[in-house]
């Protein structure tokens, strides 16, 4: 019975441990993937839906983002 008690108690830990770190992974100046998402369709709309692009304009969208 203590053997079941201990592992739930290590298990609750390391899911808490990973939702931690994967918050503290992003920094203040990063933008959001959702952000970089919604600008880089933004520009992919501006070019008229032209398709073939999509890695300029997640770039883009990354670099116009992180200037501000």
């Amino acid at each position: 019975m203590a053997t079941a008690k201990t592992a739930k108690r290590t298990n609750r830990n390391r899911t808490e441990t990973r939702s931690t770190l994967g918050h503290q992974s992003v920094s203040s100046n990063e933008p959001a993937r959702e952000e970089i998402e919604r600008r880089a369709y933004e520009i992919y709309l501006a070019r008229e839906g032209v398709h073939g692009y999509d890695q300029d304009d997640w770039l883009q969208a990354e670099r116009e983002l992180k200037e501000g």
